[in-house]
């Protein structure tokens, strides 16, 4: 019985640090994907500053979109980290993805003319 209750700990002290180790790689990831998404953020927008024909309306929000895009693959990489199946994960945000645009068609359209709106640049800033 005693052997029984060694044989226990040792395993939960195993598991436990494991699991420790994963937690600790996980909150590594997140950090270093925090850093690296604000630095993503400030290269991309003093990328964008250099060139004149980009419109101003357009240089934040294309740095947000790769800061986020940065936070999400790091959002996968701590999944992984924990040993979820990422491929599983990947394919329901597509789907849930599809059901959304599906479900928001008339919004997605609009958003999707004010975007080319941008990037054709009918109108810059300062036009009256």
């Amino acid at each position: 019985m005693e052997k029984d209750a060694v044989t226990f700990a040792g395993e939960m002290i195993e598991g436990f640090s494991g699991f420790a180790m994963d937690a600790l790689g996980a909150v590594l990831l997140i950090v270093a994907g925090w850093v690296v998404a604000g630095w993503v953020y400030r290269t991309t927008r003093r990328w964008m500053d250099r060139w004149e024909r980009v419109d101003p309306t357009l240089k934040p929000l294309i740095a947000s979109i790769a800061r986020y895009a940065v936070l999400i693959l790091t959002l996968i990489a701590v999944l992984a980290q924990f040993g979820v199946e990422t491929t599983s994960i990947i394919a329901v945000l597509g789907a849930a993805g599809l059901a959304v645009g599906l479900a928001l068609q008339g919004t997605l359209s609009n958003i999707a003319a004010g975007m080319m709106l941008l990037f054709l640049r009918p109108f810059q800033v300062g036009d009256y």
